[in-house]
């Protein structure tokens, strides 16, 4: 398989889905199946509070699968919602305009129907869990629609991006049949300081056009003090993460992780005092590890309940 390549958009050109018909590949690109790390960094924090729950391995293993076929449809739901919304501003900006309903490829008839097939394969995850589980996961609809219309009326739209890809955790605590406790709550806005942090990062590449075009996010609105406002976000995530795992008697394996993720934060924002050297893409996807690292020591639950 040849090594992905960016040209002057944000499509990659060459990757597995080459195999595929070209017909499919506008579908492919509209879902944003060709870029794993909008579901990857959707469905983590998901998988780590599934694994700080009292429920077994197994049943763990068989909601992680539901959760993970879950992500990639619902983030591929979004990304449409957001380009239907955004497909005038995306024609304006070098990295988004050749998205397939910006350019054209895909009419917004088109997009609605590949919108209601993912959300119809989310209605079948979400059938395999609790009926409880149905009325949190709903619940995010609301937020899931107005985020694209966020940077219209906020200079802050992170924020509310924030609330939204946080579902995860409240829908996993929910899918455990967990009781709720202040400790969930404050793991949940872990999650959205989190985001509002690393999509702060994202949201660089297009600072410089963005302003030209008036389009407001955080990473304009912070532009003067993008540093010292990630550090901000990031060190409300370790501290929140720390009072949450307390709080829900995680075992010692998590803390490592969260100390592991603390360092990971403060390279991050070494690395935005040179964004000329280091690229905000590449530092963005790095989250990635931070979700996984997290994942991973949440299973240290587990190793402690065998002994």
């Amino acid at each position: 398989m040849n090594t992905p390549k960016f040209n002057n958009s944000d499509i990659i050109e060459n990757g597995w889905w080459n195999i595929l018909p070209k017909k499919l590949l506008k579908w492919v690109r509209l879902g944003r199946f060709d870029r794993p790390v909008g579901f990857w960094l959707l469905l983590l924090p998901g998988w780590w509070v599934l694994a700080l729950t009292d429920i077994k391995f197994i049943n763990c293993i068989k909601l992680m699968i539901i959760f993970l076929i879950g992500a990639v449809v619902m983030r591929a739901a979004g990304c449409t919602i957001n380009d239907l919304w955004d497909k005038d501003i995306d024609k304006k900006i070098s990295r988004t305009k050749k998205r397939p309903i910006a350019n054209g490829d895909i009419s917004n008839q088109q997009a609605f129907f590949f919108l209601a097939f993912m959300l119809l394969i989310g209605i079948i995850c979400l059938y395999q869990l609790n009926i409880n589980t149905w009325y949190v996961a709903l619940s995010s609809l609301p937020l899931v629609i107005i985020y694209p219309l966020a940077k219209r009326f906020t200079k802050w739209p992170q924020i509310i991006l924030g609330l939204t890809f946080s579902w995860s955790v409240p829908t996993a605590w929910s899918a455990a049949n967990q009781e709720w406790t202040i400790g969930i709550f404050i793991m949940y806005f872990a999650t959205v300081f989190w985001i509002i942090g690393y999509d702060t990062i994202y949201g660089c590449q297009d600072k410089s056009e963005d302003e030209v075009f008036g389009i407001q996010n955080s990473a304009v609105s912070a532009k003067n003090f993008l540093s010292t406002f990630v550090g901000c976000m990031y060190s409300f995530t370790f501290i929140l993460l720390l009072i949450g795992g307390y709080l829900l008697e995680a075992s010692f394996f998590w803390f490592i992780g969260v100390t592991l993720i603390g360092c990971h934060f403060v390279n991050q924002i070494l690395k935005l005092n040179d964004l000329k050297k280091y690229a905000p893409l590449k530092i963005f996807k790095s989250n990635v590890t931070v979700g996984l690292i997290l994942s991973i020591s949440s299973l240290g639950n587990y190793i402690n309940f065998m002994q």
